[in-house]
């Protein structure tokens, strides 16, 4: 009796299992259109016997992967590359790669899904998102907080007098203590004036003005002659002094009084050598800038110390000329000193002729 040959059991074809085409990008391309059964007779001498079926293999699809629209290509251990946000594209990553030494890759959550907070919101985004005006959010709080504040008080402006400002020297001030006729303040501005000149001169140098030698001049030339001068009695208590006679304290007094005559004739030597300071004073100014002497003809009153020198009848300021003109002495003006001093040696008093040889020694060692 023959034997029917038992069919195997082959699975559905794959154009009956509703799967999409699968491309033909692997290796293995497996081609399988309408298979047929014969339903012939097969002599028996050819086959033996079937008592299972031929192919036993499990029942599914020869290849389990995601039905992509387009291949999918796999390199082993390739380094994963992000692209920032706004030009990455969505990609989902498989479960498992096909080649079996490559580790399996975790996937990744939907790249809406991580979107960091940094990243800046599309212009779909921005259309539908409210807009909110943060500086009106507390208008009417403000409104009414500032109607609350008083308005500050606008105070009027008080003015002031400006103050009148004094120039470092003030001149004016020197020349009225000069003409001031109490003799001790003419006495004390002379001393202030020599005191400046010899300790600041470039300060001092601003007092080298006409008035200021006009006001010495009428020192100078002050008629003293209708002044109270000094009693016998004064006269005589010094004159015990000098010799060195015993006096009592009412006649040591007496002799210490300096009577206005006295004061006025004092100022007028305090004033001789206030000019020839003053005079000094600007020659070596002049010199310093222009590298010039100035004449002593040319000097400020030097004529004043000139004229006391032979006209004035107190021998003491005639003395206190020979003096001053002493102190201005310079190598250019040695010619006409040494005339003057000259003269002076032969004069009456032998105070003034005493001046005049100290004078002339002095002259002789420039």
């Amino acid at each position: 009796m023959n034997q029917i040959p038992v069919m195997p059991q082959y699975p559905m074809p794959m154009a009956q299992q509703s799967v999409p085409q699968q491309p033909n990008c692997n290796a293995v391309k497996i081609d399988i259109h309408n298979p047929q059964a014969s339903t012939g007779m097969i002599p028996q001498s050819q086959y033996a016997p079937m008592t299972s079926p031929i192919y036993n293999y499990s029942q599914a699809p020869v290849y389990d992967y995601p039905q992509a629209q387009q291949p999918i290509y796999y390199y082993p251990q390739s380094p994963v590359v992000q692209t920032p946000v706004s030009q990455q594209p969505a990609v989902q990553v498989p479960q498992q790669a096909v080649c079996p030494s490559c580790k399996p890759v975790e996937a990744q959550a939907p790249i809406e899904q991580i979107k960091p907070a940094s990243v800046e919101t599309t212009p779909s985004e921005v259309a539908q998102a409210p807009v909110i005006q943060q500086q009106n959010i507390n208008a009417p709080e403000q409104a009414k907080v500032a109607q609350d504040v008083p308005a500050p008080k606008v105070s009027e402006p008080e003015v002031v007098s400006p103050e009148s400002l004094k120039p470092q020297l003030d001149i004016n001030e020197f020349i009225t203590r000069l003409a001031n006729p109490d003799f001790e303040g003419q006495a004390s501005a002379m001393e202030e004036i020599a005191n400046m000149v010899k300790e600041n001169p470039e300060k001092a140098t601003d007092l080298v003005d006409t008035k200021v030698f006009d006001a010495l001049n009428n020192i100078v030339s002050f008629d003293s002659s209708k002044l109270e001068g000094p009693s016998q009695a004064q006269v005589d208590a010094r004159q015990k002094i000098m010799e060195g006679k015993e006096v009592t304290e009412e006649e040591k007094t007496l002799a210490n009084t300096i009577t206005p005559k006295e004061q006025a004739e004092r100022n007028k030597s305090y004033a001789l050598f206030t000019i020839a300071i003053m005079d000094k004073l600007y020659a070596d100014e002049v010199a310093k800038l222009s590298n010039q002497t100035v004449p002593l003809t040319e000097l400020p009153e030097a004529s004043t110390m000139v004229n006391q020198l032979k006209d004035n009848p107190n021998p003491m300021v005639r003395s206190s000329a020979i003096e001053a003109l002493s102190y201005i002495q310079k190598p250019e003006y040695k010619q006409d000193l040494t005339t003057l001093f000259t003269v002076a040696k032969n004069d009456k008093d032998a105070g003034v002729a005493q001046a005049a040889n100290a004078a002339l020694d002095k002259l002789a060692q420039v």
